[in-house]
């Protein structure tokens, strides 16, 4: 089992903060690193918990990766707590990084109690930072869409500070004409890998556009994984190429519900993004569906907010940690690039 900066065997280990192992335990708690067989018990909280069901594949496809991490709480061997993170490859202001967004946060309804510093969720977050997030640590920034509630909460608590804001941009989709699309095909498990390296021709690309900014890696892997290897949510994913040159020119990734289509993901040569979300609203209304949704970051709101788009504020925010030492919150403001498919949860 992985062990945790300050919450080592040997009395003496210290942590980030110069805490000690007991710094992390409070009220008979055994907070610890989440293991596969924790599975079945952060299923069945999180389906105690939220309206979303956690299958046991769901919890494999999100944490069963290199790159994903877990504290959990437990006490007289029950599972009370869990406090998880899905990591990312990032580009950085044109470097390489890495960062984690927090995720699942859940406290049995049983065991809830003021959050204070000895309670299970502030220990939790403390370990999960202080061990993961930061200077020289396996992830150097941590991110996530919290609630403006649960943003106030980690930062009066010295975990996170909020350092942007999230946009939703809806589209009426009218019975107007759009232009056809030619050379669009749809990517699958099964033909994948014959469009895997335009993928990732059409990622780079789609990146240097961004370099001073903080941008979650698409490239084809992620891309695979994040929406073909989904086990409870179906996406269509579009690849328009050239049509003498067969290079690509832009990808869409588009979940279809009822009455309207949400844009996860886009990736294009430049920033112009007319023509594909002119291509997302026709593909929308093939659907049936008469609302086209998406979600940006605020600095990029006039790029999506095209043909009379209705835009509002969400409550959710973009945190920089605080808690333990890395990158300054000041310098993180309103850097990321983020859409829906940055969430693990849309």
């Amino acid at each position: 089992m992985e062990s945790l900066t300050g919450m080592a065997s040997e009395p003496s280990a210290k942590g980030a903060h110069g805490k000690t192992p007991e710094s992390y335990s409070a009220a008979c708690y055994d907070i610890r690193p989440a293991i596969p067989e924790d599975a079945e018990a952060i299923c069945a909280l999180f389906n105690k918990i939220f309206p979303d069901e956690m299958s046991l594949s769901h919890w494999q496809w999100k944490y069963q990766r290199e790159q994903s991490r877990a504290i959990v709480a437990y006490r007289d061997g029950k599972l009370i707590a869990h406090y998880g993170g899905v990591g990312t490859d990032i580009l950085l202001e044109g470097g390489h990084s890495t960062a984690i967004q927090v995720a699942d946060l859940m406290v049995d309804p049983s065991e809830r109690q003021a959050v204070r510093r000895n309670s299970p969720f502030f220990l939790m977050a403390s370990a999960f930072l202080d061990n993961y997030v930061g200077y020289e640590k396996p992830f150097y920034l941590g991110y996530g869409f919290p609630s403006d509630r649960a943003m106030s909460l980690s930062d009066r608590l010295g975990l996170f500070t909020p350092i942007g804001i999230m946009h939703e941009i809806t589209w009426e989709i009218n019975g107007a004409d759009f232009p056809q699309a030619r050379n669009l095909t749809e990517i699958t498990q099964a033909n994948f890998a014959d469009y895997s390296d335009r993928i990732n021709s059409l990622w780079m690309r789609f990146s240097k556009n961004l370099a001073q900014r903080y941008v979650c890696k698409k490239d084809a892997e992620f891309i695979r994984w994040r929406y073909l290897e989904h086990p409870a949510k179906t996406y269509a994913i579009y690849l328009v190429t050239g049509r003498f040159t067969g290079k690509a020119k832009y990808l869409l990734v588009m979940r279809h519900d009822q009455q309207k289509s949400m844009l996860m993901d886009i990736l294009t040569p430049k920033l112009d993004l007319v023509p594909a979300i002119k291509l997302a609203k026709q593909l929308a209304r093939q659907q049936g569906n008469r609302k086209l949704v998406t979600w940006c970051s605020e600095t990029d709101i006039t790029r999506f907010q095209l043909d009379d788009a209705a835009n509002k504020i969400l409550p959710v925010a973009i945190p920089a940690n605080t808690r333990s030492p890395g990158p300054a919150p000041d310098n993180q403001m309103d850097k990321w690039w983020f859409m829906p498919g940055d969430t693990d949860y849309l």
